[in-house]
């Protein structure tokens, strides 16, 4: 006799724990295929492949590739998400950066979708995870309406480390701090888009002195 209590309701269906490991390989597996060929040339036979699992437990939990590619670059972003809450609680960004002025840059240039391994050649996942989100949520509907939540809550963070910063006096008040989260929000993403088109990368190194004179230029007047 099955016990109720090993049953977990998930999107509306009755599932056993256990089961919540496939669905997670799954996911995993379609951020890695989406990753590295594209949406449009991401197969299921080949995401199956790599969970190590049939393509019939795909349709196990989605209805189809939409439904798994929506569900997957949400898990891609919660998980970017959670990583970027992390490293602002962890740091203690408030404290240091009260008595820091560049100390809020170097927590926005942290924050993900940064290539985690500066010695890999071209874009991380993440990065090319965004860009397979903000190039799906403009062309289709209901990916638009899945994912620009999480868009939004991910921009929200780069908020956060601005907001902060002018709070503690290193960015002019008369500045708007969405316009300028959003600027460096903008950044990885569009320096991503320029290295898929086939331009060579950057030296991470050389963002350091721009940041700082940008930094500069930002900050109060002290008049």
């Amino acid at each position: 006799m099955s016990n109720n209590n090993n049953i977990v309701n998930i999107d509306g269906r009755d599932r056993r724990p256990w089961a919540l490991v496939s669905r997670e390989k799954l996911l995993r597996a379609a951020i890695a295929e989406i990753a590295d060929r594209g949406y449009e040339k991401a197969r299921l036979v080949d995401i199956a492949k790599r969970a190590d699992l049939t393509v019939g437990s795909i349709y196990t939990w989605f209805e189809d590739k939409t439904d798994l590619f929506n569900a997957a670059l949400e898990f891609a972003i919660a998980d970017a998400q959670r990583q970027n809450e992390d490293l602002i609680a962890t740091d203690r960004f408030h404290e240091v950066s009260a008595v820091n002025q560049f100390h809020w840059v170097a927590v926005i240039a942290a924050l993900l979708p940064r290539k985690l391994d500066d010695q890999a050649s071209g874009p991380s996942e993440a990065q090319r995870l965004l860009l397979e989100a903000l190039k799906a949520s403009w062309r289709d509907e209901e990916t638009h309406d899945a994912i620009l939540p999480q868009i939004s809550a991910f921009l929200s963070q780069y908020e956060t480390v601005v907001d902060n910063a002018m709070a503690d006096g290193w960015i002019d008040k008369s500045l708007d701090p969405k316009f300028i989260a959003r600027l460096f929000m903008a950044l990885p993403v569009g320096l991503t888009l320029l290295t898929l088109a086939g331009l060579p990368e950057l030296d991470n190194m050389k963002f350091i002195e721009v940041f700082r004179r940008f930094t500069e230029a930002i900050a109060p007047s002290d008049s």
